[in-house]
């Protein structure tokens, strides 16, 4: 009949097999799950997952690429061997094909020739590619081509980040003085933080005209408005709101100028004294003529 210390034993025995059973049970457990697998949405676009997630396509979202490129070595009625219709069945079949896994990075690429090697793998001597071995390596090469032209994808990771990427105090930013970034610039792992704008209010600025006329005796006045500069002409009036004379615009004077308007020329003497003989002449003929 057992003691109570053997019994003791056995119950130590039995509690210590037991949780070391749940610690590794536990352990397996939290392995399986950390990996997972996540389905794309065929073969090209974006797929976001955590850092270690196996990426997979369905194998019936293949399907067409298969048969299409399978079809380019089929000749009539399947002489060769070259079954287009069994090879979709066949990889739709297949189910999930993992192609790749989200890199420890922001985001990464699943290339389409990760996605052919695959498909080839999974189709590798099937009935279906060609009756003889150089016809089965030319059909499997068709899908592969057709596929690895047709697919490829971006990976993003959910769970990824940028904290060690960000600059210390005093490395500087991108512009301005050290240990600050531009003004709108997004700090990496900030999310929407952005650097405060900078203030331009203590820049002078010109300020605009209220609208109301300025007299032309305040624009331009009657003494030089710099020191060694001319006064400014003003044509059909004065800066006092006088009528002058319209300067003529340049230095330009005619040519052969009276020097006086009331002087009688010796053309306009000659021309009298010639007109008087004539009319005397005249007169003397007309007398002589009546006499006799």
């Amino acid at each position: 009949m057992p003691t109570r210390t053997d019994l003791t034993r056995t119950t130590r025995r039995v509690l210590t097999a037991g949780a070391l059973a749940a610690v590794f049970g536990g352990l397996a457990f939290q392995g399986t799950a950390s990996a997972s697998t996540v389905l794309a949405q065929g073969c090209t676009g974006s797929v976001v997952g955590n850092i270690g997630d196996q990426v997979a396509v369905q194998g019936k979202d293949l399907a067409d690429l298969v048969k299409t490129g399978a079809k380019e070595q089929e000749i009539f009625l399947h002489l060769n061997g070259v079954d287009p219709d069994g090879l979709a069945d066949t990889i739709t079949k297949a189910g999930a094909l993992p192609v790749g896994s989200v890199p420890n990075a922001a985001n990464g690429t699943i290339t389409g020739q990760n996605v052919a090697a695959v498909v080839s793998q999974a189709l590798q001597n099937n009935s279906g590619l060609g009756v003889t071995p150089d016809q089965k390596q030319k059909t499997l090469t068709s899908i592969t081509n057709k596929v690895a032209g047709n697919c490829g994808m971006t990976t993003y990771a959910g769970n990824y980040s940028t904290a060690t990427a960000l600059p210390s105090a005093g490395t500087g930013g991108t512009t301005g003085a050290p240990g600050t970034t531009a003004p709108g610039t997004t700090l990496p792992g900030t999310g929407t933080a952005t650097a405060p704008m900078r203030d331009y209010g203590n820049i002078p600025a010109a300020v605009p005209g209220v609208g109301i006329a300025v007299s032309p005796g305040t624009r331009y006045p009657s003494s030089a408005p710099v020191a060694g500069l001319p006064t400014p002409e003003l044509l059909g009036g004065s800066a006092s709101g006088g009528q002058n004379d319209v300067r003529n615009t340049g230095n330009a004077d005619a040519l052969a100028s009276d020097t006086s308007s009331n002087t009688v020329q010796l053309p306009m003497l000659l021309a009298v004294v010639a007109l008087a003989g004539v009319s005397a002449a005249l007169v003397r003929t007309w007398v002589l003529r009546k006499v006799s």
